[in-house]
């Protein structure tokens, strides 16, 4: 992995707060990726391997489909949330490496990453897959965007607000590499053009999930991204602080609602983004 990544997902209140805030795929989407997995690989499913797992969320959803199911991931701490969170058996987390997976040659039949390929070397990161692979087996590379806060007739504005607070408050701190997923989708070469694939590369955009928050959900979504991790190493504490501060104020006075930020209900939308590779069969 990048070793830019190291700069913003540390700690273990970061691992916390990510676990708490980031969503859960929607179970449309790991749909389907299985639908589309097994339209060539008719043996049972059993094994699944979720690279750069964070603290476990892309990890569980595959849970109703495998035997067994890994998530791997280089931050002990993320590992250790995980853990903690964890109540399948079928389910193991561990640190590794998306440059060099600790499993054997063709023992997988899917191999996941969500919100995480862009932190890859994704060279090394293609060769570990088409070793790991079962032939007929696929990887899938997922996200998804800037979330939409969803209130009335509010939903628009809000959502200009959480645009402008990442592109313009934020904007000279955002990551090359997250860049690649909130703002370019994995539109580039680098996620659409994989060596191992000889049939074309499947991009599906129709999933989005609406999950019930509040406002400061939406502030400890910011908190919990690279863009915002990258201003506090800069610009420190006091600045962070105060930049949350003035975001959450602007959210709470275009709803002009009275309660704490935590006690104001809203919906979030994320909308989802998956790109899907085979590994040719014999």
């Amino acid at each position: 992995m990048s070793s830019s990544w190291k700069s913003y997902f540390k700690g273990e209140e970061h691992a916390a707060v990510y676990n708490k805030i980031r969503p859960s795929p929607p179970q449309a989407l790991i749909q389907n990726i299985v639908d589309y997995l097994l339209e060539k690989l008719k043996s049972p499913l059993n094994e699944a391997l979720d690279v750069g797992c964070g603290s476990g969320q892309s990890t569980k959803v595959l849970e109703p489909y495998f035997k067994k199911i890994t998530g791997i991931d280089p931050s002990e701490e993320q590992i250790i949330e995980a853990q903690s969170k964890n109540t399948y058996p079928k389910i193991t987390y561990r640190i590794g490496s998306a440059e060099k997976i600790e499993y054997p040659d063709a023992s997988v039949q899917l191999i996941t990453a969500s919100q995480a390929c862009h932190w890859f070397d994704l060279p090394k990161f293609y060769e570990e897959v088409e070793r790991i692979l079962v032939p007929g087996g696929i990887l899938a590379m997922y996200g998804y965007l800037l979330p939409t806060p969803m209130w009335k007739e509010k939903t628009e504005e809000l959502s200009g607000i959480v645009y402008k607070y990442y592109n313009i408050a934020l904007g000279k701190y955002i990551p090359p590499e997250s860049r690649m997923v909130y703002l370019e989708n994995y539109r580039g070469d680098d996620f659409m053009k994989i060596p191992f694939a000889k049939e074309p590369i499947i991009r599906d955009e129709s999933v989005s999930s609406e999950n019930p928050g509040t406002v400061a959900d939406i502030v400890g979504f910011m908190k919990s991204g690279s863009a915002f991790q990258n201003f506090l190493n800069i610009e420190g504490s006091a600045k962070a602080s105060v930049l949350l501060q003035e975001f959450e104020k602007e959210l709470m006075d275009t709803l002009g609602i009275s309660a704490p930020p935590e006690e104001t209900p809203i919906i979030i939308q994320y909308k989802y983004f998956v790109i899907m590779a085979r590994k040719p069969l014999p």
